[in-house]
């Protein structure tokens, strides 16, 4: 089944008060329901679900659409994560590439039963032992799916030859190694921490080892299903959290993040390595604004892990970095006596980056190396937005002995400096920006117009409508450029599914907002056609009252023509007659 039937099949399968209703209290109010939004904190009701339209809006914060919309606004998934869970929920077969994806994540699951089993078998006790030196209940081993990999040659690859896994499977999903005297477990001796994408499907493994050589932890490598720069370890446990909260914390190791969840910090999430990537900033900013980056004293200080902070910041993120008793990780001062208590005032002090690029190097800046530490700190600062720097430049400048005027000026100048001659990659990404820009959430302070949005609703239901207007005779009702294009695509043959689809691969709410605007807009109307002609005569009345305020201050400052004038008082005959 192809992505267009798929979605409509899917549509029809499901119900969005049934969806919506399974995290929201949904009380009936005429021909639709009302409950508390989900997406921001209120008190009184403003978040509506239209059983007849299959949409949601919500009149507080904007948010609107169907429920491919609110699964991605929802969960935190992009369209394609978001269209495999609904056709799971909904018994949809989606078509898939001969990748296999699919397959290669249930031999995951297969592996993570045996590993799971293993660790509660007689070759598992070293592990128990480990898990319990490290103060992990055998509940915790059961909420994060925790496993042991025998010490055996090929435990693992010989159980999947007896589940029918091929040898070409297996390596794709990293499981086994190739060796000159046959196939062997990639994990062998570990204590196993299963990863999981956004939507949850197993992607790898990270692996510590109890004994013997080898390095500390490694994880599965990168292929078909894993790619380390687009994950987070935990994220589909603290999503829900993260989203509640509106803030990430962000810690190294696989213990810190379960020890955090543990002692109830449970919007933790640990990155596979120091290095923060933009794949991972994109997650973070789907649930939160605000990320906290929580590393140990030596980690959080390394230049390539400010690097990744300042990455994160240029992405959007408010990041502020918390700072730990020196020699201590998240998992050792949870684990102390007093530990949340003193992790909680941590976050409590946190520090904004552009005050910790200071502060980070505070103990080199009166040395005999200062003016290499100075040099590096107005690098760092420099790519962070001056929004983000302006509340910070008195007290950064008074660290560097300066005037925070001067420092602003030098700021400036290295950032016009680097726009003047920008990096190669820097001129691509420019050159893409220009192509497309993916507005996603950046509208959000400003919702659809609604009569705007009932129009695009009313061509949107109506395929007489849709074709049988000239669009010429439309558009120039419409200001908005993004609803300009959705009307002009409608009206150009583009059908609604498809037009539909394409808003979802590059996660673009605003129109799906639109859409749930106009209609909740079109219900005062008895009909669709009393709706039509009340919304295409008002729109046409705008249009001709914006010229005529256009044309009379060109009268007012002396500069009308003679058809200018001519078109004044047509346009005030216009008017006249329709009020």
């Amino acid at each position: 089944m192809g992505q267009d039937e798929a979605v409509r099949e899917i549509k029809e399968r499901l119900d969005i008060v049934e969806l919506v209703g399974d995290s929201v209290p949904l009380r009936k109010v005429g021909k639709n329901l009302r409950g508390l939004c989900p997406f921001h904190a209120e008190k009184t009701p403003s978040f509506y679900v239209s059983p007849e339209r299959q949409t949601f809006h919500c009149y507080g914060c904007g948010r609107g659409g169907d429920i491919f919309s609110f699964v991605m606004e929802r969960e935190g998934l992009s369209f394609p994560e978001a269209m495999e869970m609904l056709a799971e929920r909904a018994g949809v077969e989606i078509r898939r590439s001969a990748s296999g994806k699919r397959n290669l994540s249930e031999i995951m699951e297969i592996a993570l039963g045996f590993y799971r089993e293993s660790l509660q078998s007689p070759s598992g006790e070293a592990a128990r032992k480990y898990l319990g030196t490290r103060q992990l209940a055998p509940s915790a081993w059961s909420q994060f799916e925790l496993g042991w990999a025998p010490p055996a040659w090929d435990a693992l690859w010989s159980l999947l030859q007896k589940k029918g896994v091929s040898r070409q499977e297996a390596l794709a999903c990293g499981l086994i190694i190739e060796g000159q005297k046959g196939d062997y477990d990639r994990f062998r001796g570990r204590v196993l921490y299963p990863i999981r994408d956004i939507a949850g499907k197993l992607t790898a493994f990270g692996g510590r080892i109890l004994s013997g050589e080898g390095a500390k932890y490694i994880n599965s490598p990168e292929g078909p299903l894993f790619n380390k720069r687009a994950l987070l370890y935990l994220l589909p446990l603290a999503k829900a959290s993260i989203r509640e909260i509106g803030a990430a914390i962000v810690v190294e190791g696989y213990m810190d993040a379960l020890r955090l969840h543990l002692c109830g910090f449970r919007n933790a999430v640990a990155t596979l390595g120091t290095s923060l990537t933009a794949e991972q900033a994109a997650l973070l900013k789907r649930m939160a604004d605000r990320v906290l980056i929580c590393y140990d004293s030596d980690a959080a200080g390394q230049e390539a892990t400010l690097r990744g902070m300042t990455l994160l910041q240029k992405e959007g993120l408010d990041v502020h970095v918390v700072e730990l008793p020196r020699g201590k990780d998240p998992d050792e001062l949870l684990a102390s006596s007093g530990g949340p208590d003193l992790f909680k005032l941590a976050l409590g002090g946190a520090i904004p980056l552009p005050l910790y690029h200071v502060h980070a190097r505070r103990a080199t800046l009166e040395g005999p190396g200062r003016k290499k530490v100075v040099e590096e700190i107005l690098e760092g600062l420099a790519e962070l937005p001056m929004l983000d720097l302006a509340p910070h430049l008195g007290s950064i400048a008074s660290s560097l002995g300066i005037f925070s005027h001067q420092l602003a000026e030098i700021l400036r100048d290295r950032l016009l400096a680097v726009k003047k001659f920008p990096s190669e990659s820097e001129k691509r990404e420019s050159a893409s920006d220009r192509v497309y820009v993916n507005e996603g959430d950046k509208g959000r302070g400003l919702p659809p117009d609604p009569w705007e949005a009932a129009l695009l609703f009313l061509l949107w239901k109506s395929p007489e409508k849709r074709s049988g207007l000239a669009p010429e005779a439309i558009l120039p009702l419409v200001s908005d450029e993004k609803v300009q294009g959705a009307v002009a695509a409608v009206l150009n043959g583009e059908t609604p599914e498809s037009l539909q689809g394409r808003w979802h691969e590059t996660n673009d709410r605003f129109l799906e907002a639109a859409l749930a605007v106009g209609g909740d807009f079109c219900e005062a109307f008895n009909n669709m056609e009393d709706a039509w002609l009340k919304v295409e005569s008002s729109l046409r009345k705008r249009v001709i009252e914006k010229e005529y305020r256009s044309l009379r201050e060109k009268m007012t400052r002396g500069l009308a023509t003679s058809q200018d004038m001519s078109r004044l008082n047509e346009l005030a005959r216009i008017l006249k007659g329709r009020r």
